[in-house]
């Protein structure tokens, strides 16, 4: 008789230590997807995919995303044991190049995990490479007109037309002896600055329209410390 009740005693303590730990538990297939080299103006769509594999309902609290990057859940808040769920991603690379990293986060009940991080990585390559990216004439004399010169080159897979060029200054001149190029060419632009007297420094852009591309206008800032002697 006293073993029956410890042999029951047993299994009523194995059972509750059961339930106590029984919880959901959020799996994703890849907490990373690098989408490899995409031309700037290019969207990235990618479909994250996750599993309760816990033996609670797994419940999705929210989605957040750094900037630049958008995610959705695609399927349902409240998933059973074993369900499958997927979060899609957006990543629009107009406003960014060179490498990128972006987070997206998803909050559940996982006691373990209650916060998942989910990233987006890639290279973001500019259609139109320019060299310099900006001009800093330095330190320039008052009235003295100084030159420099950007170069533009065609990274894309297809030929370019450029508009004309145009300056936010009146003091600053632009010159650009072609406006359209093939894939792989390159096309010089000459800028002229004549400092005005009685301001000590120089800012402005020059803005060139670009067809064809989803980022469809380069600015090149230009800058200048003036000396009136």
């Amino acid at each position: 008789m006293r073993s029956a009740v410890v042999l029951v005693s047993i299994l009523l303590s194995c059972l509750s230590g059961a339930v106590a730990f029984a919880a959901p538990a959020l799996q994703v297939s890849e907490e990373r997807f690098d989408f490899g080299e995409v031309f700037q103006g290019d969207k990235v769509l990618h479909a994250f995919e996750f599993t309760n594999q816990g033996d609670e309902p797994l419940l999705i609290d929210r989605v957040r995303s750094s900037c630049g990057c958008t995610a959705v859940l695609v399927s349902a808040k409240n998933l059973p044991p074993g369900a499958k769920g997927e979060l899609q991603a957006n990543f629009d690379s107009s406003r960014f190049r060179g490498a990128v990293s972006k987070t997206i986060y998803l909050y559940s009940n996982d006691p373990l995990r209650p916060v998942m991080q989910l990233q987006l990585e890639g290279k973001v390559l500019e259609v139109v490479a320019m060299e310099p990216g900006q001009v800093n004439f330095g330190e320039v004399k008052a009235q003295r007109p100084v030159t420099s010169t950007v170069l533009l080159r065609n990274q894309g897979d297809k030929p370019l037309t450029l508009g004309v060029p145009r300056s936010t200054a009146a003091e600053l001149l632009v010159k650009m002896p072609k406006t359209s190029f093939a894939s792989g060419d390159e096309v010089s632009l000459e800028l002229q600055l004549t400092p005005k007297p009685g301001q000590p420094r120089f800012s402005g852009y020059v803005l060139i329209p670009l067809n064809g591309v989803p980022k469809n206008e380069l600015r090149i800032p230009v800058y200048a410390t003036i000396s009136d002697q």
